[in-house]
């Protein structure tokens, strides 16, 4: 198969308003989790709950740079 573009692939640009809302949703799911009250978890447990929380902090925020940036 023929590449038409010359072999030059197209940028893709990620929807910020797709990665704040995954972002947002990702952070309020590991709270809800965080927050419940349940038997106690292990330490390993903990640390995937906190490293979750961080990620879906980084999408928030990430997201929200993303569209400050594209709104000139």
């Amino acid at each position: 198969m023929s590449d038409q573009q010359g072999g030059k692939k197209q940028p893709t640009y990620s929807n910020p308003s797709k990665i704040l809302l995954l972002g947002a949703a990702a952070t309020v799911l590991a709270l809800i989790n965080m927050s419940a009250s349940g038997e106690a978890q292990s330490m390993p447990v903990r640390i995937l709950e906190y490293v979750f929380l961080a990620c879906g902090l980084i999408g928030l925020i990430g997201g929200l740079i993303m569209m400050m940036t594209q709104r000139k």
